[in-house]
């Protein structure tokens, strides 16, 4: 079984008002996960001529027909303005609530389906996603492997989907990691000595995914 560190995404991902509470232990590493690079469908897909967002490792993509715009999550000013360009919506803001410990700046952007936590404005700021439901602001939205909102624990794994965290012990890991990408500079708290990843990160409830959390990583405490 592969094991990760738990970021602050499994806080994202544990409570229904997102960011409320302390992120949890991290899980010892045994081993690498295997990238995905898998086509996997989910039960839903998307009609290709549906405009539709995709979540990916780097960012978000707005999808219409032959038009494909791309915005990194490096950049929260572009993820919120990507947002409002595919909902037509304005989001509302709320207040971040530091997990115990942790001093921060951030706020959190809502749309139905979807909140971004970063600095007010987004300006120069990173950010992070969460997705609950099947469509954001009522656009489809999906992993790049088209897994969604109810996709299935054999999807994500048939997506090469790997253990994240365990989180009741049970044996069965609540969290599920799909794709890989080395960060330079960085190095994981679950593999000592090796390059840290970023990755896509699915919480499941009774083998479903209920929640699309990005960009995680393991090589971050919060």
């Amino acid at each position: 079984m592969h094991r990760r560190h738990a970021p602050l995404l499994v806080v994202l991902a544990t409570t229904a008002a997102l960011l409320s509470a302390c992120a949890p232990e991290p899980a010892p590493g045994a081993s690498t996960p295997v990238p995905s690079r898998s086509e996997t469908a989910s039960a839903t897909p998307t009609p290709a001529s549906e405009p539709h967002l995709v979540v990916t490792i780097d960012g978000l993509e707005l999808v219409d027909g032959e038009r494909r715009e791309s915005v990194d999550f490096e950049d929260g000013a572009a993820v919120l303005a990507l947002l409002e360009t595919a909902t037509g919506e304005a989001p509302t803001m709320a207040e971040f609530e530091d997990p115990p410990g942790y001093e921060t700046d951030l706020v959190r952007y809502e749309w139905d389906g979807i909140s971004v936590v970063t600095e007010e404005g987004g300006e120069g700021a990173s950010s992070h996603i969460a997705v609950d439901a099947v469509t954001a602001g009522g656009v489809p939205i999906s992993s790049q492997e088209g897994l969604t909102i109810g996709s299935t624990r054999d999807e994500v794994v048939a997506a090469q989907g790997w253990d994240v965290w365990d989180e009741d012990g049970d044996g069965v890991a609540e969290y599920l990691g799909v794709g890989e990408q080395e960060v330079p500079g960085t190095t994981s708290l679950s593999r000592p000595g090796e390059t840290g990843i970023r990755y896509v990160m699915f919480s499941l409830a009774d083998d479903v995914v209920t929640t699309i959390n990005a960009p995680a990583n393991d090589f971050s405490d919060l």
